[in-house]
């Protein structure tokens, strides 16, 4: 259609400026609207490809525990990852530098240790994502639309939206710890009211037990087998309710193996008058949060087992903490493993083996010539939870 006399036209690189920036507002609704960080994650990533025209993004976001530990890993445009990369690649450059890559070509160093079925890459455009001068990770595309090189506006349009990106993800990142927060609260206050309610009428009801049973005569052996009965359950559910609270108020990730199994010891001894002894080397902070939830389980089942099985009067735990795996060694001196314990197996070990094995650990029992029984399992210390059907390893 001709133009009125007097009118001019609309230069076509702000017709342009103005499209991408209605379609940047229009993303970063798309963004605002998840309400998990998983489904967020995966939109930021189809958002970034479907800005630019690219063939295939990708979105790694580190731990912000750990910085050297991948978190999340999220691609568009291929296969879905089945397991976390490593780190090493190129797409981590613009994380550890805090600046955009963009390469016509990538180099054939990165091409040599690239995994099975790695898809073939052409051009390259990386951006750092960042929220308040603190990077989270990195935002990348590959294989730029119709064959095209990546070009400065390409990545000035993909920087700004990496920026809107990652404050979504701090926010979410933020309602998440909030709501961790309060379950730790609420988790407190009902451990308080069962210690103060549940816990304390047991105890009474042990002391009133056992007045009945000074005070019956011996003759009535009817009553007092009742009453001894009586007396053993209220001691375990004395020992559960206890087990309960403890579970409610643990913080695993947040207060480190070597205090977890120091308190559970205390606890242990006072339970039971059997001594324990706890020798410790290295420093417990490299171990992440799912190795510390099997130890500590692992420790809970094993302690239990010398309580009920071992007649033993003292309790060894060692922990031996390394670069990239923490032994853990459990050692009572009691009378040993019975002859037939391997057929069936217990459930207790059952269920310890499985915990280890779950986040790629190795589990073994085995017994002394001279008496006693040890438990140990080697547990790598940034693990992440695995399947495994692999049977117990008896020594």
């Amino acid at each position: 259609m001709a133009l009125k006399k007097g009118h001019t036209a609309i230069p076509s690189d702000l017709t342009r400026q103005v499209r991408e920036l209605e379609t940047l507002i229009m993303l970063n609704q798309k963004i605002a609207m998840q309400v998990d960080l998983d489904s967020l994650l995966q939109t930021i990533v189809d958002c970034a490809r479907d800005l630019i025209g690219a063939k295939m993004g990708g979105l790694v976001v580190v731990d912000e525990n750990n910085p050297r530990q991948l978190r999340h890993f999220k691609v568009s445009g291929v296969p879905p990852a089945k397991e976390l990369p490593r780190g090493h690649g190129l797409f981590m450059v613009p994380y550890r530098t805090g600046q955009a890559v963009r390469l016509d070509q990538i180099p054939l160093s990165h091409h040599v240790n690239k995994p099975p079925n790695h898809p073939q890459l052409g051009s390259f455009l990386g951006v750092p994502l960042k929220s308040f001068e603190a990077l989270l990770g990195s935002l990348f595309l590959a294989e730029s639309p119709c064959g095209r090189h990546f070009t400065q506006r390409d990545q000035d349009l993909l920087s700004a939206f990496a920026t809107q990106a990652a404050i979504a993800l701090e926010s979410v990142r933020s309602r998440d710890q909030l709501a961790r927060i309060l379950v730790l609260e609420e988790r407190e206050r009902i451990s308080m009211a069962l210690h103060s309610s549940v816990a304390q009428t047991l105890f009474l009801l042990k002391v009133e037990i056992s007045r009945c049973q000074q005070h019956l005569p011996q003759s009535n052996e009817e009553l007092l087998t009742r009453l001894t009965a009586m007396q053993e359950l209220a001691e375990k559910g004395l020992r559960d309710v206890k087990t309960a609270i403890f579970s409610l108020t643990d913080n695993a990730p947040s207060r480190g193996l070597v205090p977890l199994i120091s308190q559970m010891l205390i606890e242990f001894e006072k339970e039971t008058g059997i001594k324990t002894k706890f020798l410790c080397t290295g420093n417990d902070q490299k171990i992440g949060p799912a190795p510390i939830s099997v130890a500590r389980d692992i420790v809970r089942e094993a302690l239990t087992n010398i309580r009920k099985h071992s007649q033993s009067d003292i309790a060894i735990i060692t922990l031996s903490i390394k670069a990239n795996e923490t032994i853990l060694a459990i050692h009572d001196m009691g009378i040993g493993l019975p002859p037939s314990w391997q057929t069936p197996l217990s459930y207790g070990i059952r269920s310890m083996d499985t915990l280890a094995r779950r986040i790629g650990g190795h589990f073994a029992i085995f017994g002394h010539d001279e008496g006693g029984t040890t438990v140990r399992v080697i547990l790598p210390n940034n693990a992440k939870p695995t399947k495994s059907r692999t049977s117990p390893c008896i020594e």
